[in-house]
């Protein structure tokens, strides 16, 4: 885990329990990220949301809003109840889930139940999202399924966090819950935030693996304990040369699932490869199925894509298939498919590709044209 850095953007967090807040003595004290408490459960609304939000944006502020996650009450509930509350204001950080109580939720309950909640929040906005919690949680009350995710970790009176079984890295630390800031009054949270917390932070995709770039260029895909000089070691590059054509602020910051394009020319012995055949894994799927699909098995698909946990995938991961693998059906580099980019509508889709909307609404099972997200891919034909 990094230590606090000084390049870093200052930031607070604030809930009712601050009341209300003089925005421009704390954007003149330095502080330049602020989150605000949205909501709780499926019913609880900060009671100064609104004007804290207003003041904040008037002020400048970068702002970010978090949901206090309650184990045992419907996820999706709380993830629509967390965006029907921001509703239409524009916001510049991650979505955060608070999560610190298990209420009575063992760790492989309380983490679904975050996950469904989170792949909830993004479904519904296309927006970024990011975990909030504090040392010890991560070591009894959750599991490593969380590890895809960005993490805003807690730990105070020390200027590193403590190492914790799921996460190797940060974009927000709160380092003090007793911090003084000029405008606010009694004791705040305080915070360090990096590229990563932006909603336009280039080093952390949306949709971990999923952002298309040229067909013709090759990648490499991040996998958990990856670091960027060891991609570039691998490849005969650079690590700067591989931060300068990703657009990487931070080559300390990579994920896993995240793609990395690779210089021209670039080869290796191994590694996962843009060359290949793929699957895009869809809301659903899993690894056993996708092999028995393929006429391989859940080792060799576990294997030749560095899993290691094949209960483990998500939507919108790329699966890379054995040589000569084949399918009557299913989402394979060879078939006509976009991966929806954020900003994207499906009616610009549509025109981009000769098509018709209601014609990639019929193919893709699309209820609701107008709700469609970064990552998600479209069959066009």
């Amino acid at each position: 885990m990094e230590s606090r850095n000084s390049s870093n953007y200052k930031g607070i967090d604030i809930s009712s329990w601050q009341g209300n807040v003089n925005f421009k003595k704390v954007k003149d004290s330095g502080i330049e990220i602020v989150y605000i408490k949205a909501t709780e459960g499926i019913s609880y609304v900060n009671n100064y949301f609104s004007s804290s939000y207003k003041n904040a944006k008037e002020q400048g502020l970068k702002v970010g809003f978090y949901h206090f996650f309650l184990g045992g009450i419907d996820p999706k509930a709380q993830a629509r109840h967390f965006v029907n509350t921001i509703g239409n204001r524009e916001f510049d950080c991650r979505l955060a889930i608070d999560i610190e109580q298990t209420n009575g939720l063992d760790k492989t309950s309380l983490t679904s139940a975050a996950i469904t909640f989170l792949e909830e929040v993004k479904k519904l906005t296309s927006k970024g999202v990011v975990v909030y919690t504090y040392t010890n949680f991560t070591r009894t009350g959750l599991d490593s399924r969380l590890e895809i995710y960005p993490l805003w970790i807690a730990e105070y009176g020390v200027r590193r966090p403590s190492s914790n079984p799921i996460w190797n890295q940060w974009v927000g630390f709160q380092f003090s819950s007793t911090g003084q800031v000029p405008g606010v009054s009694g004791n705040c949270d305080l915070n360090e935030f990096n590229e990563g917390i932006l909603l336009n932070g280039q080093s952390v995709p949306e949709n971990p693996g999923t952002d298309e770039n040229s067909k013709n260029d090759k990648y490499y895909i991040v996998q958990s304990g990856d670091t960027l000089s060891g991609i570039a070691e691998k490849y005969n590059t650079t690590y700067q040369k591989l931060a300068s054509i990703n657009g990487i602020s931070n080559p300390n910051l990579i994920y896993p699932g995240q793609k990395i394009v690779l210089p021209t020319g670039s080869s290796s012995t191994g590694g996962n490869t843009g060359n290949s055949s793929y699957y895009i894994v869809k809301s659903g799927d899993t690894l056993s199925d996708i092999a028995q699909k393929y006429g391989t098995t859940t080792k060799v698909l576990a294997s030749i894509n560095n899993i290691s946990n094949p209960n483990l995938i998500y939507p919108g991961q790329k699966i890379v298939l054995p040589s000569g693998s084949s399918s009557s059906k299913g989402n394979t580099s060879s078939s006509s498919y976009y991966t929806v980019k954020s900003g994207d509508t499906l009616s610009e889709i549509a025109q981009r590709f000769g098509t018709t909307t209601l014609t990639l609404v019929k193919l893709n099972n699309i209820s609701n044209p107008n709700l469609i997200y970064p990552g998600q891919v479209i069959k066009i034909k």
